[in-house]
This record gives structure tokens, sequence and C-alpha cells, in this order.
């Protein structure tokens, strides 16, 4: 049973720092999600009034490249946050529980 402790302390701090990291990107997101609704919201309410009108098609073929950006930088943030931890298995799961919950 000695032999299992090192590997129970390890697992618990990776999936502390797992469980952490899920929880600031999570809730980063779901306010960074609150501000871009509401600035969609704004533009709806000036467009209804008259005031500013939105070209749609513009406006996708502008955003493209952030999101293939956005979708190839999924990979490096993982790159970096388990870089150099040797408790990358806790983390990961703490990670996913963050995520989940």
């Amino acid at each position: 049973m000695d032999w299992l402790l090192p590997f129970a302390g390890t697992l618990g701090i990776g999936g502390f720092l797992g469980w952490a990291a899920a929880t600031f990107l999570k809730t980063t997101a779901r306010m960074v999600g609150c501000i871009i609704g509401l600035v969609f919201i704004l533009m709806q309410v000036l467009a209804y009034y008259g005031i500013a009108e939105w070209h749609w098609d513009a406006i996708a073929k502008a955003a493209s490249p952030a999101g293939q950006a956005a979708k190839a930088g999924g990979g490096l943030l993982w790159k970096i946050l388990t870089y150099n931890l040797p408790f990358t298995g806790g983390f990961a799961g703490g990670f996913w529980w963050g995520l989940r919950k």
C-alpha cells in the first residue's frame, strides 16, 4: 500500500489543478459569451430602429480567419497547460470534471 500513496497524491494535485483550470476557462468563456450576446442584441436594436445596417455576409467573411485561429488554438492551449507536468493524467481527469460540472 505504501507504493500507492505517491500516485494518489500526484493524481490528487493534478486533478485539483485541472479542475481549477477548467473552472477558470468555463467562467471566462461564459463572461465572453455574455458580452458577445449583449453586443449582438445592441446591434439588432440599432438595425431595428434604422440607425445602422449590417452586412452579415461581409462580417462572416471577415470573421472566418478568426474562427480557424480559435480552432487551432485549442490544441495549443492544451499543450501549454500540460507542458512539463508529471501528473498529466490527473490533470486531464480534473479538467474533464471541471468542464462537466
